[in-house]
């Protein structure tokens, strides 16, 4: 049996170390914007945080800067898998929600057009994660762990697909006029209305689409409502990790929800930054909360 490459992308999320000690590996989208002086800029999606610290990026926008993202390209799938099959490795890719990138149609594309004609020997398989951040994370972690337990790659794509939809995420935001812009959210017109402290609780549905389930009035209403749905839907949580990424909330959010999420039995909560892809669509201070729990089969309108 080959050995596996496992490979997320820049939305998944995962911290240099733990990609480290998991043997994990990453395919980087881009994101560009323009500065006060309309000059262009373009910089991959680096988890690594190599441009900018957290903070930095989070503060460009809050200082006007209007980030757009896009997927990534043929060249960085080149760069990341043909040394492994080069190698004679298989590759294992579990993509963003196709909802929300390209990406992963690409390397199916690549997959079955460029390499499995050079690589013959080596299997690529791309599943797509229908959902972004610590979700598709957590499916990598999953993964590393039925690959290090000798499970062959069919194996691993088929319960990854086949558990995908309980990777539950709830997030809000702070500020709705990001997701207004960039419009990927789906959801009715007045969770974008001027609704003076509206914040939507947003779902990745059954189709992989970031989707507006519920409105609460005030912040802290929507952080307490948070933590509500992840006790309602979550399955065993003395299990699991709890993942909990925010983009630079205020130090005070933050124990709010940690301590909210505590109270649920969680194995362990563990806190971290929102990727610079999902951050830039959402924007500053958004929250999200990643846990194994029900299927979620709602599908947005």
């Amino acid at each position: 049996m080959n050995k596996i490459a496992l490979f997320g992308d820049s939305t998944c999320d995962l911290t240099p170390e733990l990609r480290k000690s998991r043997d994990i590996d990453y395919v980087r989208m881009l994101v560009n914007w323009k500065d006060k002086d309309k000059k262009d800029h373009e910089i991959y999606a680096s988890l690594d945080w190599e441009v900018f610290s957290p903070k930095e990026y989070y503060d460009l926008m809050r200082n006007g800067a209007v980030i757009f993202t896009s997927q990534v390209t043929e060249q960085e799938f080149d760069e990341k898998f043909i040394p492994h099959l080069e190698k004679g490795e298989d590759i294992l890719y579990i993509s963003c929600s196709s909802a929300l990138s390209q990406s992963g149609n690409l390397a199916v594309r690549l997959a079955k057009d460029k390499y499995a004609q050079k690589y013959p020997k080596s299997k690529i398989i791309v599943v797509d994660s229908l959902c972004s951040c610590m979700g598709q994370g957590s499916m990598l972690l999953r993964a590393a762990d039925l690959r290090d337990a000798g499970k062959t790659i069919e194996d691993i794509a088929k319960e990854i697909e086949e558990t995908r939809l309980c990777y539950n995420q709830i997030a809000t935001v702070e500020d709705l006029s990001t997701l207004a812009k960039h419009g990927r959210v789906k959801a009715g017109k007045a969770f974008f209305g001027n609704i003076f402290g509206v914040k939507p609780l947003i779902i990745s549905d059954g189709k992989g689409n970031n989707y507006a389930v519920e409105k609460a009035k005030g912040r802290r209403n929507a952080l307490v409502r948070a933590a509500e749905i992840v006790k309602e839907r979550v399955i065993k949580p003395g299990t699991q990790i709890c993942y909990v990424s925010h983009a630079d909330a205020k130090q005070e959010d933050v124990d709010l929800v940690v301590s909210k999420i505590k109270e649920i039995g969680f194995k362990e909560v563990v806190v971290g930054n929102l990727g610079p892809i999902i951050s830039a669509s959402c924007g500053p201070a958004t929250f999200g909360i990643y846990y194994f729990g029900k299927p979620e089969t709602r599908v947005g309108e």
